[in-house]
């Protein structure tokens, strides 16, 4: 196992500046969030010489770019051709800069809708995907997230789609908050499926008490061991899975980069060399 840093933390740094970071505190991959005005210039806009430049950078710093995070979704099935036409054009972003996976999402099941039509269209959209990813080397990415952070109901859907090119982002918080499972239950529920893995801790918040991260939109975050989730058996449950990829530290709207990124990053590698396996 590895770790990523993600451009959440600093969404206004250019990918030069995020990879001098990912260098500095050990990471050895680099997760980008694309479409939402991220500094860091990999995006649908940029031509084919930028995306070669953009590679060449992230080659020349020894840094992995390992996942590309997009806002696609498809549980509405009014909307989801138009999310998959997206998808596949940042299936082609990806492979262009060497990107192995496309983070989409579910989507929040539509007001009216139920979870039986939305998972019908997610399935359907995904498995329509899948030929253009198989064809770019890209795995599409399901996270764990909003209404489908129950990890039965995830694999449910990847059951359905069955497609070795569709994988799943397990989002250890949302698992736990949202989605109601210990670590162990999550994990036996994905772990077939498990391709990259979203570490950061956090904890319920009190009826009517802000976001420590201001969002609106992400779990309340807490510093790695004083929220709700056992980061040390989920790595115990990895590596006894054989799982060799990326643990990405994410974290939107949180504190400064300079503030919380030296804290959890070896907060983080501290405890991946205790389970055995990779740190700096």
């Amino acid at each position: 196992m590895k770790i990523a840093l993600h451009s959440a933390s600093a969404p206004e740094w250019t990918l030069e500046e995020l990879l001098v970071a990912a260098r500095r505190y050990g990471c050895e991959g680099l997760e980008l969030r694309a479409g939402i005005g991220h500094g860091h210039g990999a995006e649908l806009a940029a031509g084919f010489e930028r995306r070669k430049q953009l590679k060449k950078q992230a080659d020349r710093a020894g840094v992995a770019l390992r996942c590309l995070s997009v806002s696609c979704r498809f549980s509405d099935a009014a909307d989801a051709e138009t999310h998959v036409a997206e998808t596949e054009a940042y299936v082609r972003l990806a492979e262009d800069l060497g990107i192995p996976c496309v983070r989409v999402f579910c989507g929040r099941i539509p007001p009216g809708g139920s979870l039986a039509e939305s998972k019908r269209s997610v399935v359907d959209s995904l498995r329509s995907l899948a030929p253009s990813a198989r064809r770019s080397g890209v795995v599409l990415l399901l996270e764990t997230h909003d209404d489908w952070s129950d990890p039965r109901v995830m694999a449910g859907v990847l059951e359905a789609i069955s497609d070795d090119h569709v994988g799943v982002l397990w989002d250890v918080l949302h698992t736990q908050l949202e989605g109601g499972a210990s670590p162990d239950a999550a994990y036996a529920a994905l772990a077939p499926w498990i391709r990259h893995v979203h570490v950061h801790d956090g904890a319920p918040r009190s009826p009517g008490a802000p976001e420590s991260n201001g969002s609106g939109r992400h779990p309340d975050y807490r510093p790695i061991g004083l929220g709700v989730v056992d980061h040390s058996r989920i790595l115990d449950l990895l590596r006894a899975g054989a799982y060799e990829g990326y643990l990405s530290g994410e974290w939107y709207g949180w504190e400064p980069a300079d503030v919380h990124l030296p804290r959890e990053l070896p907060v983080l590698s501290g405890l991946l060399a205790k389970t055995g396996g990779a740190a700096p």
